[in-house]
């Protein structure tokens, strides 16, 4: 397997559909639409990167970072369930917040309650528990993490 990841626009057409594939995979864990916060908008003139993960050029995940309000969030990290459990989604992770690191010095993130391999992941990686923020405060299921992420050092 030769997996590169490589940052694309926001509205790269891989991108969208591995996004798309997301958004059914959690209707289905949740048995509904996700939510009607308005969260899933993303507006992609709020996007700072798109990663997307290509293993022998097939498109198999995704991973954006967003400015919302002061904020700067992890949105939408997606791997096909084909590649999870290979060690991608932690070097998609690590790789997201390499980007975020150039912005900020921390960054947060929203899941849901039923998706328990990636709370996990998160805890793993040094992501705490923080108070769920608006827009999620709005949905039940909703649990947000906080990293607090290392200075880029000069190259």
């Amino acid at each position: 397997m030769s997996t590169e990841i490589v940052e694309v626009d926001f509205l790269d057409p891989r991108a969208v559909a591995l996004r798309a594939r997301m958004s059914q995979e959690m209707s289905d864990l949740y048995g509904r639409p996700r939510h009607t916060a308005g969260a899933e908008d993303i507006d992609p003139d709020s996007v700072i990167a798109c990663l997307l993960v290509l293993d022998d050029g097939e498109p198999v995940g995704t991973v954006s970072l967003r400015r919302l309000r002061d904020l700067v969030e992890i949105k939408r990290m997606f791997l096909l369930p084909s590649t999870r459990g290979t060690g991608l989604a932690p070097r998609l992770l690590a790789e997201i917040e390499a980007r975020a690191a150039q912005v900020t010095d921390r960054v947060v993130l929203h899941t849901g309650e039923r998706q328990r391999a990636a709370i996990a992941l998160y805890e793993r990686s040094g992501y705490a528990p923080i108070e769920v923020y608006p827009p999620y405060d709005e949905v039940p299921e909703s649990l947000c993490f906080a990293k607090t992420l290392a200075a880029q050092q000069p190259a």
